[in-house]
């Protein structure tokens, strides 16, 4: 990030770029408007910091000629010691996106308007890579919102002046601005079709009308956001920014809500389904294979002489010999298999909608494979097996049914291991 800082007074020049000592912003200082043009125009500025009074004019002026040039979308912040209302308009009607009084300079606070503007900077990087459909009847307004996109050099873009076009297309974009007013078909209904096939997309509707009661309900209809036309390029992009930052902060709290959510059903060390989760899941599909009639069956295993491979190798090993049979389960059974770690070294593997036979091949395929499995670290001759018990329920509760695979895994453990008695 490089920010301009325009100011007369040398010492708050200095000020300014000893208390911003950050890591990632350059300090290009500047004390008239016409050497700060210059400077403008021989680099890339992301933020101007201005004071009022300028060697060769005031701010007022160097904004009047920022406003005229291509450097008019550079956000601007004015450092002044006159901080009443009057003063406030005059110089956000010409673009100021904010003021810093001198009374109540701090290092704090300008260092937290420009970490601000290093966000802004950042999700205009996001931008980039976000795709974005405009559907918009009129090619005067496709030009404009173009023009603006490209402007920030935003390409992932698709225009569409057509509706049934635009309805045709099975691309998912992940920013749509609709016009509302489209012959044939109304915008609103576009937007209702796009909220009900795309909850999480950001949708913005655009349109000249005004009216305070088309604006609420197109906003009910599931618009984020309503851009009244014409619009300028610096408000659009506002206006993206806010509503895509937004869609980024909601995206973020899902993915850790799923993300917490999913560590209270796992077990952290093997990633499998812990306990609780298992015996929830067993007692759901009880209810409705009772309800409709279906089948399953379930796995009780445990791995063979666990004791002694902690013993011997250690229990880094042992962990590693969870891990590795988890990771074989998870992986080479069927999608609708619900497998986790039952306690210790035991592990159960419920098979929704299977009969003992299928049940018995898919459970012995994968005792085969786990006795062949080689252990790096132990040695060469070493195979690990687990033996299990597995039924097929017959109308028992969730504690018959697992009073009964016990008993299976017991007798498997004691008629010779590495086996799966049913």
């Amino acid at each position: 990030m490089t920010v301009l800082h325009v100011d007369r007074s040398v010492f708050f020049q200095k000020v300014v770029k000893s208390t911003s000592k950050i890591e990632s912003v350059d300090f290009l200082s500047s004390d008239s408007i016409e050497e700060s043009l210059k400077l403008l125009s021989e680099n890339s500025i992301d933020l101007i910091i201005t004071g009022q009074q300028l060697k060769d004019g005031s701010a007022k002026e160097f904004l009047q000629k920022l406003n005229h040039s291509q450097f008019n979308d550079i956000p601007v912040i004015i450092i002044t010691s006159t901080d009443d209302f009057a003063t406030r308009e005059v110089f956000f009607n010409l673009g100021v996106v904010d003021f810093i009084s001198k009374s109540d300079f701090s290092p704090d606070r300008l260092k937290a308007h420009l970490k601000h503007f290093e966000r802004q900077d950042s999700i205009i990087e996001d931008l980039k890579k976000t795709s974005i459909a405009v559907l918009d009847d009129s090619l005067l307004s496709l030009n404009v919102i173009s023009s603006i996109l490209k402007m920030y050099n935003l390409k992932k873009v698709a225009m569409f002046s057509d509706a049934e076009e635009f309805s045709r297309i099975n691309k998912v974009f992940d920013i749509y601005l609709v016009d509302l007013m489209l012959p044939k078909i109304s915008g609103e209904q576009i937007i209702i079709e796009l909220r009900k096939k795309y909850p999480h997309a950001v949708i913005i509707a655009i349109s000249s009308l005004d009216k305070f009661n088309t604006i609420v309900h197109v906003l009910e209809s599931g618009a984020d956001d309503y851009i009244i036309k014409p619009f300028d390029a610096r408000f659009l992009m506002a206006r993206l920014k806010s509503n895509f930052r937004h869609h980024q902060l909601l995206s973020e709290l899902q993915q850790k809500t799923e993300t917490l959510e999913k560590m209270t059903i796992t077990d952290s060390l093997t990633g499998a389904y812990n306990h609780r989760y298992l015996f929830q899941r067993l007692g759901e599909i009880i209810s409705n294979a009772a309800r409709q009639k279906h089948e399953f069956s379930v796995l009780l295993l445990d791995i063979d002489r666990f004791k002694s491979i902690n013993d011997t190798y250690g229990h880094p090993m042992g962990d590693e010999v969870l891990r590795i049979l988890s990771q074989q389960f998870m992986t080479e059974c069927r999608e609708y298999d619900i497998f986790g770690r039952y306690g210790g070294e035991e592990f159960m593997l419920i098979m929704p909608d299977t009969q003992l036979e299928e049940a018995l091949i898919l459970s012995d395929r994968m005792r085969m494979e786990f006795f062949s499995t080689v252990f790096p670290g132990m040695e060469v001759d070493q195979r690990i097996s687990f033996s299990g018990g597995l039924i097929q329920w017959s109308g028992e509760s969730s504690q018959e049914l697992l009073k009964k695979v016990d008993e299976l895994l017991y007798s498997a453990k004691n008629s010779g291991r590495n086996k799966i008695n049913h």
